[in-house]
């Protein structure tokens, strides 16, 4: 009785991909009884027939063979040219060969066969038994090496994917610490600015103060100066506050949010710096109205980008303001057009530095357009720069 630790496993079998056996025989009739002999389709092994060993050697070429049961006395190519065949070609050198056949069991016939290339031999009359179990061992070692061989590939894919993680975390880690390098030098420079002014300005005060009858009006003016120069320092800080929480900090939470709603907010918040400038600002949020975003970081960036497109607006003429958004390639597109200052062509690349102002004549510390960036490039988004002197800017950014 054969038992189930003889069979192949069909799951096993199935998982991997058909297990095929080929048969050679120079008579028909003895493939019939071999595969009669041997396990059903339907338990994850099929059979293909080969009547002479030019067949044989044509079937090798073309399919995966798991094993080969080759009759040795054929006419014209016999069983051992065909192994010696097969154990020349790259493709079909790896494949076991047991050997059928009714001659004596000689150490000859055997050496010959080995030396041939064959693993193993059946000897006619072939036993039920014996014959089944040879067969169960070689196309467990067929599914047990395919196994072995897709883990293999399947770890060499990981080992890629954590490569191209890895690069990509160090290429993060060295900006990181770019712009750490940067952050810290920028804020040493514009925070010792304010702060250098402020010490002057305490003390021509202190000096005023000394005086037997010192001029209330000039004390009432570097009261002033001293206040404007505090609030810059404020100011200063703020900003750097923003742009190392813009940096350093997790996203924060997600959700759905109307482009209309954060512009009417973000247009309440700069109301007189629109009317003291007498902006007209056109908005068309109709292709793409709202996004799944971080409400917060929305309205960052449409603070920076409309209250910017304000500030550096042109003397010749009234601020125009052009924001709209639409879908393209999966991003969310927000546009923001004006016909402000415009820079030069050389002054692209400095746009989105931090503490970058390309225009002196205007009040800021230029980190505005820093955090734009950030927050686009942290939610794996772009932004794109156009801008031409004396015709004014486009920024369009592509939300995640």
């Amino acid at each position: 009785m054969i038992t189930d630790q003889y069979l192949p496993s069909p799951m096993l079998a199935s998982e991997v991909q058909p297990v095929k056996i080929l048969l050679v025989d120079d008579k028909p009739e003895n493939l019939v009884s071999l595969e009669s002999l041997l396990f059903k389709e339907e338990e994850g092994v099929t059979y293909l027939c080969a009547e002479s060993g030019e067949e044989a050697l044509k079937i090798a070429l073309q399919e995966e063979l798991a094993l080969i049961l080759l009759d040795v006395q054929m006419p014209g190519m016999n069983g051992y040219e065909v192994a010696r065949y097969l154990r020349n070609i790259s493709k079909t050198r790896d494949i076991p060969i047991i050997f059928v056949t009714a001659i004596d069991e000689q150490d000859t016939h055997v050496m010959e066969g080995f030396e041939a290339g064959a693993v193993d031999f059946l000897f006619k009359p072939l036993h039920p038994y014996i014959t089944k179990a040879k067969v169960s061992a070689f196309v467990k070692f067929f599914l047990q090496r395919k196994a072995l061989e897709k883990a293999n590939h399947l770890t060499l894919k990981m080992n890629q994917e954590l490569e191209a993680r890895v690069k990509e975390r160090t290429k993060e880690l060295i900006k990181v610490n770019r712009d750490l390098d940067n952050f810290v030098y920028t804020a040493s420079h514009d925070l010792k600015a304010p702060i250098n002014n402020i010490e002057a300005l305490m003390i021509a005060l202190e000096e005023t103060l000394q005086q037997p009858e010192f001029d209330k009006d000039e004390v009432a003016n570097l009261l002033n100066m001293v206040n404007h120069s505090v609030s810059r320092f404020k100011a200063t800080l703020l900003d750097l506050t923003e742009i190392a929480k813009v940096q350093y900090e997790a996203e924060t939470g997600k959700g759905k949010v109307s482009f209309k709603e954060i512009f009417n907010d973000v247009k309440l918040h700069i109301k007189d710096l629109i009317e003291s400038s007498n902006a007209k600002i056109t908005v068309d949020f109709s292709q793409a109205p709202d996004i799944t975003f971080s409400r917060k970081n929305l309205r960052s960036i449409l603070y920076n980008l409309l209250s910017n497109s304000i500030k550096y607006r042109s003397p010749e003429r009234s601020p125009e303001i052009e924001v709209k958004t639409k879908t393209i390639d999966g991003f969310t597109l927000l546009t923001v057009r004006d016909n402000g200052l415009g820079l030069r062509q050389q002054d692209h690349e400095k746009v989105f530095g931090m503490f970058q102002r390309l225009h002196r004549h205007v009040e800021g510390t230029g980190v505005g357009l820093a955090i734009v960036k950030n927050i686009v490039e942290n939610c794996d988004g772009k932004i794109e720069f156009e801008s031409e002197v004396g015709k004014g800017s486009v920024f369009k950014v592509y939300l995640k």
